[in-house]
Parts: structure tokens; C-alpha cells; sequence
């Protein structure tokens, strides 16, 4: 076989090749559609005004897209198509670096399923400036586009702590019959849910979501508000977020149990397609605030309220996953710079040390409320608990022999993790001394979970394959016996967390990720605070998660 001039001069230019992918590897398969490609251009010549050109090719159709580089790092969103996906990248015409990536999605049935919902005596229509496209479609085009990112980021920032892209899947990909957004009409009159304080905006559609043909303990709903308005002010002073909302009605940014639910005010600041993703983070115009609500994280801009409520959303679906507050990471107040993951060069959002503050320097106030009832996983087995006899590391006798091989302690104040640099040990040589640069960039845009949360969310049941495991997870025991303050786990013990019931905070946290997890601990209880309500929580191997408050 004789290959033309062509081919053998795109083989050179590939083996050659100075564009080099960061975060995935040829022939990888990943189960969420959108994906976010980083990477560097290593050699030669580059300046900030020349674009890489990404062309991918799925079941014989071509889409071409330029993207800016800046500093020689680059960043591709590309939404892949069921089955393989080519994506050839091309930089100063002689550059160029191929890779096949495969989208398959989990088997699973369970799913995060994103509803519109729309009240009675409402139109639909969100609160969206004149001339703009503010319709049901429109709206279940963003809340689309808003969930997938936040899918992807989830595995994305997973991948960088090290355990794997692990994400939930989404309703569309678990029941093709599903739309990617579904219309939820709700019984609710439109006036009634104006005047209602977002708490009980949540307990009242999470019941009626569940009382209704989609209700499954199989779905955690992503449920956005249609009738949410801001009723605009004549105030020409800045104010705070409390007094922000103070203004807007049917607003809501709470999650846990079953349902994640937000208002829809700052809807239109998001992207309906991903083309218009970057150009949507980057769209500096001032928002009006005399008419439409601010929700920005005090920047004021278009951009910056995509950023922070898509930040939002992606904390408060973590509830739903059982994670707490931390000190600092997505599950505290870090996700305002959501953008940064996204985007490279100087129009990202600065990083400041008051960053999580408001203007007077007071934190920005979050909040979150726990949506269904306690559920006990206590389970019985058939067979006596005699394996779980005095060998164990964590018996009262021998916990002081407990290594930090055995267990990684957090606590009590919660440290970020650290940023990866793993995924570059693979650079060649010729990187030189930009290789420093490298490990900066792979963790400079400060979006991260922290470490009990990337290892409460990789062995979780809405991650992990289900198949194979129902039979298991029925007949497996995990108590929490809080007179000893003793963990007995048959599957074995992934995490435990001791979190402040007030507020959620986790206040201290240990991860056991061995082959073989323990199956007995006993916590050593050192807190100070005395006549605290605490919660504790307990993963196992197999994703059951046991909850109980208790007092010390």
C-alpha cells in the first residue's frame, strides 16, 4: 500500500508534533458529552493573536473551531457524539495532534434529571431583558447546556484529585425517551409561589416532584423556577446579597436529599448552545441592576453572574450527593471563579485573597437545607459478625498502631487538596524549563474539591455502576453505635466525616482508601465544643451512606 505525500507528511507532523494534551490520551473513554481539553504548545514559535483549530469527525460529520492560546496554553469545549470521536488539533498550519475519544455512558439507573418547572398561571417565560429569547425552549436550552458543564466539571476536578473521571449521569443519557430538559407544570399559582421564603419553595415542589410520575428514589432532580423575579430598585448604592434577594421573589438556591432548586433571575446571563459558552463567561457588560438582579459575587457583570450562579448550582447539587460544607474548596464559597477552569489568559476572574467576601469583607452568605426524610441504612446479615473480631486496627486496643497508610486524617480545619502534577510527568525533555510553568498552570484556575469530598463522591453510588451491587448493598450491615463511638461496616468503611449539624460544616473528616477498607472505627472524638449537636456520616465500599446526629 502506497501512501500519498499527504499522509505522509501529516504522520511527520503528528510524531513532531509540539501541541501537547494535558488531560486526556488518546483512546480514552469518558461517560458525559462535554469535555474540556487542556493544553500546552511546547516549542517553536507562538503568540497570544494566533488560534488553535480544533476539528472533530463522529460517524463521518466534520465541525471545525478556533480557540485562543495565550502564554502557549490552550483550552478546547468540545460535546462529544455517542461512539468515537476523532478530534484532530492544528496550530500554525504544520502543528498538529490527533486523539480518539469514546462517549459511552454509564448503565445505570440513577440519574440527575433537570426540570423547568412552571407554575400555575405563569407563562414560562423567565425574567430576561427586551428582545431577548426568554421561552420555555430557551430556557430548557440553558438549564441543558448549564448541566452538562457541571457534569463534566465534576468529573474534571475528580480527575485532577486522582480518582478517575467519576460523574453522575444525566436523565437523557439513562432514558433516550427523556428530553434533556424536562417541563415540569407545577400546582403551585404563580402568586402564592412569589410570596413564599425559598425553604418552603423547596419542600413544596420536592414533595410534589415526588408524588409525581417522575417521583423515583432513582432521580435527583435539578429543578429551576420559571416565575423567579427581581422587582427592581431605585437604590444607587451597592448592597449586599442578602439585600439582593430581599428584592427578588421565587428565589431559591438551596440542595440536599432528592432536589437541587434554583430561581431563574440570572437564567439569561447563560449560554443556549455551546458555542456560546466562552463568549457568555467572557461578556463583561454591567448588569442593569436597577431591573435585574445581581448575582455576580459583587462584579457586577453579565459574565461574572454566569459564573457564580453555574458555581452555585454545581455546590448546591453537592448537597444532593451528601457532601457538607468545607473551609474552602466548591463545597465552601469556591466556585465564584468557575470561569477559570474554562478560560485562559488575562480576561479570566482575578484571583484575590478576599475573593469569597462580599464589599464589606463579610462572607457571602450560602445556604443549603436537607430535603428528605432520614433514612436508615442499617441492614441485618444472616451470617454473625465474627470477622469483625479484635484484628482490627481501629478496636479500642490498638488504635494508637492505626498508620497514614491506613487512614488520611482532615481535620479539623479542612485543607484544600493538593493540585496534581502527576498528569504532566509524561512531558518530554524538550519542555526545558517551562516544565516549572506547567505544574502552576495545572491548578491555577482554584476550583477544586477538597479531599473528603473527591473520596465521599468516588465510591458513590450515583458514580459508580450499580449493576452487580444491588444484591450486595441489600445485605450488607453499617451502624453507628454512638455510646462507643464505634463504626461497624460488613462492606467496609470509605469515609467518615463529623460534621456541625447547624451548618453543615465538616469539622473533621478520615478517608480510608485501601484495597481493603476497614471494618470497624472508632472515632477519636477530640473536639472541644461542648453541648454541640454533631452529625455524623459514614460512607461504605459499596456507596450506602449513614447519617445520625448526636450530641457531645
Amino acid at each position: 500500500m502506497v501512501m500519498d505525500n499527504r499522509t505522509i507528511e501529516d504522520n511527520k507532523n503528528e510524531q513532531s508534533s509540539t501541541i501537547f494534551v494535558t488531560n486526556f490520551q488518546n483512546g480514552e473513554t469518558v461517560n458525559y458529552s462535554i469535555i474540556l481539553i487542556k493544553g500546552l504548545i511546547t516549542a517553536g514559535e507562538c503568540n497570544n493573536q494566533e488560534k488553535i483549530k480544533c476539528i472533530t469527525s463522529s460517524n463521518g460529520v466534520e465541525r471545525e473551531s478556533e480557540w485562543n492560546v495565550y502564554n502557549r496554553e490552550f483550552k478546547v469545549i468540545l460535546e462529544l457524539k455517542r461512539g468515537e470521536n476523532i478530534i484532530a488539533l492544528e496550530y500554525n498550519t504544520h502543528q498538529r495532534k490527533t486523539l480518539m475519544l469514546e462517549y459511552t455512558p454509564r448503565k445505570t439507573n440513577l440519574r440527575v434529571t433537570p426540570v423547568y418547572i412552571i407554575c400555575q398561571g405563569h407563562d414560562g417565560c423567565f425574567q430576561s431583558p427586551p428582545d431577548f429569547d426568554s421561552s420555555i425552549e430557551s430556557a430548557c436550552s440553558r438549564i441543558t447546556v448549564g448541566a452538562k458543564l457541571i457534569q463534566s466539571l465534576t468529573a474534571e476536578k475528580l480527575f485532577e484529585c486522582g480518582v478517575g473521571r467519576k460523574t453522575f449521569q444525566l436523565e437523557h443519557e439513562v432514558n433516550h425517551k427523556k428530553p434533556e430538559c424536562i417541563v415540569f407544570r407545577s400546582n403551585l399559582n404563580v402568586n402564592k409561589a412569589r410570596k413564599m421564603r425559598q425553604t418552603d419553595l423547596w419542600s413544596h415542589f420536592g414533595r410534589e416532584l415526588m408524588l409525581s410520575d417522575l417521583g423515583s428514589n432513582e432521580r435527583k432532580f435539578l429543578g429551576f423556577i420559571s416565575c423567579t423575579r427581581f422587582k427592581g430598585t431605585d437604590i444607587d448604592k451597592p448592597m449586599t446579597h442578602d439585600e439582593i434577594i430581599s428584592f427578588t421573589e421565587a428565589y431559591a438556591a438551596l440542595g440536599g436529599g432528592g432536589l437541587a432548586l434554583f430561581g431563574t433571575a440570572c437564567l439569561y446571563t447563560w449560554p443556549a448552545t455551546i458555542d456560546d459558552i466562552i463568549p457568555k463567561f467572557l461578556d463583561s457588560s454591567p448588569v442593569n441592576t436597577r431591573r435585574f438582579m445581581d448575582d455576580s459575587g459583587y462584579r457586577g457583570t453579565l459574565g461574572g453572574c454566569f459564573a457564580t450562579t453555574l458555581g452555585s448550582v454545581f455546590h448546591e447539587l453537592g448537597h444532593t450527593f451528601d457532601l457538607g460544607h468545607t473551609k474552602d474548596g466548591i463545597m465552601g464559597r469556591g466556585f465564584d471563579n468557575i470561569d477559570r477552569v474554562f478560560l485562559v489568559g488575562d480576561k479570566r476572574s482575578a484571583l484575590t485573597k478576599d475573593n469569597m467576601n462580599n464589599y464589606n469583607g463579610k462572607p457571602v452568605q450560602h445556604s443549603t437545607v436537607s430535603l428528605q426524610r432520614n433514612i436508615s441504612v442499617t441492614m441485618n446479615v444472616a451470617e454473625p459478625l465474627r470477622v469483625l473480631g479484635p484484628r482490627s486496627k481501629t478496636t479500642l486496643g490498638n488504635f494508637a498502631s492505626l498508620t497514614k497508610s491506613d487512614i488520611i486524617r482532615r481535620g479539623p480545619n479542612i485543607t484544600p487538596i493538593q493540585r496534581p502534577s502527576s498528569v504532566y510527568s509524561n512531558i518530554t525533555n524538550r519542555l526545558s524549563d517551562s516544565k516549572r510553568n506547567i505544574n502552576r498552570m495545572n491548578g491555577n484556575d482554584s476550583i477544586y474539591w477538597t479531599r473528603n469530598c473527591a473520596v465521599l463522591l468516588s465510591y458513590h453510588r450515583w458514580f459508580n455502576n450499580e449493576y452487580g451491587r444491588e444484591r450486595q448493598a441489600i445485605t450488607r450491615y453499617l451502624k453507628f453505635d454512638k455510646n462507643k463511638m464505634m463504626i461497624i461496616s460488613t462492606a467496609g468503611i470509605r469515609i467518615v466525616e463529623v460534621r456541625d449539624e447547624s451548618n453543615g460544616m465538616v469539622l473533621d473528616s478520615y478517608e480510608f482508601t485501601n484495597l481493603l477498607p476497614e471494618k470497624r472505627f472508632l472515632v477519636p472524638f477530640t473536639l472541644s465544643p461542648k453541648s454541640k449537636v454533631l452529625t455524623i456520616v459514614v460512607e461504605d465500599d459499596l456507596g450506602n451512606v449513614l447519617k445520625q446526629t448526636f450530641s457531645y
